[in-house]
C-alpha cells in the first residue's frame, strides 16, 4: 500500500520535473502532480504507520536498536518508546502538511486556470 502511493507519487512528480526542464509540462500532468495527493498522501501515511506499528511487537521482545542501562555512557534508549512517539508526531503535522499542499494545488492550478495554460508544442 505505502509502497505503491510512493511509486505512484514519484513517478508523476519525475515526469513533471523532468517535462518541467524544457518546459513542456502538459495541464494533465500539472493536474496529476497537484491532485493525486487527495488520495496517495493519506494512503502512504496510512502504510507507515501501519507498518510501524505491526513491528512494535518485534522491535520490544527482541530489544531491537534499543540501549538498556546499566552501560558505560549510563544512558538509555527506548527504540519501541521512540517509533511511539514517532507516530504520534503525525498527528500534528499530518493536517498542516495536508492543508500546505491543498494551498498549493489552488495556488497552481489556480493560476493556470486564470492565467491560461502554457503552450506544450
Amino acid at each position: 500500500m505505502m509502497i505503491c502511493a510512493w511509486c505512484v507519487a514519484e513517478i508523476v512528480r519525475y515526469w513533471y520535473y523532468a517535462l518541467g526542464l524544457i518546459d513542456r509540462v502538459p495541464y494533465v500532468l500539472t493536474w496529476a502532480r497537484y491532485s493525486f495527493f487527495t488520495f496517495l498522501y493519506p494512503i502512504g501515511v496510512s502504510g507507515e504507520l501501519l507498518t510501524i506499528y505491526s513491528i512494535l511487537p518485534h522491535v520490544a521482545a527482541s530489544g531491537m536498536f534499543s540501549v538498556p542501562l546499566p552501560n558505560k555512557l549510563n544512558v538509555s534508549f527506548s527504540y519501541p518508546t521512540f517509533l511511539v512517539i514517532y507516530m504520534l508526531g503525525y498527528l500534528p503535522y499530518l493536517p498542516k502538511l495536508y492543508m500546505y499542499m491543498i494551498g498549493q494545488r489552488a495556488k497552481v492550478l489556480g493560476k493556470l486556470a486564470a492565467g491560461g495554460q502554457k503552450k506544450s508544442s
